[in-house]
């Protein structure tokens, strides 16, 4: 059974197919998730004694001119409903849905320093031809990564870390398995 956040994603990305404006739309959802995204505003929505009123007033001094009457729509349902926490995670689920429609995907790069841009595009391209979609990529510097880097995308994570390339070698000890 869909959850309810995919229900509000699917519902979304019918609104935008059916008008024709599915990239204006992507760009749209970027921009709100992106701003409402901060712990103040989510602080602010989620607040039950924060009357509605206040909460639209928000959402029209931000986005009444940046996006469409639809996308407006969703989020004072959101509100409406009491369900101002689902708008970030249905949104997320949203850019996703339309990335893929679109032919393209985020892949999350995490590693123990920051990549070059050349370093970057490698990984860009052979993820690109791996997964045979435009591949956008976002970095993250971890200082817990001992070495190397791992990608999460899709669901799916390409782990070449050192701390994993050594947890296999002492997996393979134990077995008696040196290959």
């Amino acid at each position: 059974m869909a959850t309810l956040k995919d229900r509000y994603a699917n519902a979304l990305l019918e609104l935008s197919i059916e008008s024709g404006t599915l990239e204006k739309d992507l760009e749209q959802a970027v921009l709100i998730r992106d701003m409402l995204k901060g712990a103040d505003v989510q602080a602010f929505l989620v607040h039950p004694h924060i009357p509605d009123s206040a909460k639209n007033q928000l959402f029209d001094k931000a986005f009444s001119d940046k996006i469409s009457k639809h996308l407006m729509g969703f989020l004072k349902l959101m509100v409406q409903k009491n369900r101002e926490s689902l708008i970030e995670p249905v949104l997320t689920d949203y850019i996703d849905r339309v990335n893929k429609r679109l032919g393209k995907i985020e892949a999350k790069v995490v590693s123990a320093k920051a990549l070059t841009e050349k370093q970057i595009e490698s990984i860009r391209r052979l993820l690109a031809k791996q997964i045979k979609m435009q591949i956008d990529i976002k970095t993250h510097v971890d200082p817990d990564v001992i070495g190397g880097f791992y990608i999460l995308v899709d669901g799916r994570i390409f782990d070449g870390t050192v701390r994993s390339k050594l947890n296999i070698m002492r997996e393979r000890l134990k077995r008696g398995s040196y290959e």
